[in-house]
């Protein structure tokens, strides 16, 4: 679980100034190019197993990967959900 949850942290970390986060229309696509540009195949491969994990979590604390995240867990988990959808894995 704790690669789970620091790999969610640096997802999470990209929307840390993102004011709302259920009308982005794009947000995820356009976070889903940025991260698969910005790192390398291990690293993704981390993502896409921690956004199946999110997927199947929906009850977990996310709002506590990032404690300063202005956006509550169940607003975090849908974003989640639509990046993993996104990302073919979810």
């Amino acid at each position: 679980m704790a690669t789970s949850t620091q790999t969610l942290r640096l997802v999470l970390y990209r929307i840390l100034f993102t004011h709302e986060v259920t009308d982005f229309a794009g947000l995820a696509e356009t976070q889903a190019g940025l991260i698969r540009q910005s790192h390398d195949d291990d690293t993704l491969e981390h993502i896409a197993a921690a956004l199946t994990w999110a997927t199947n979590h929906p009850n977990f604390d996310y709002q506590s990967l990032l404690p300063y995240m202005p956006h509550s867990s169940a607003r975090l988990y849908d974003y989640l959900c639509k990046l993993a959808r996104v990302w073919g894995v979810g």
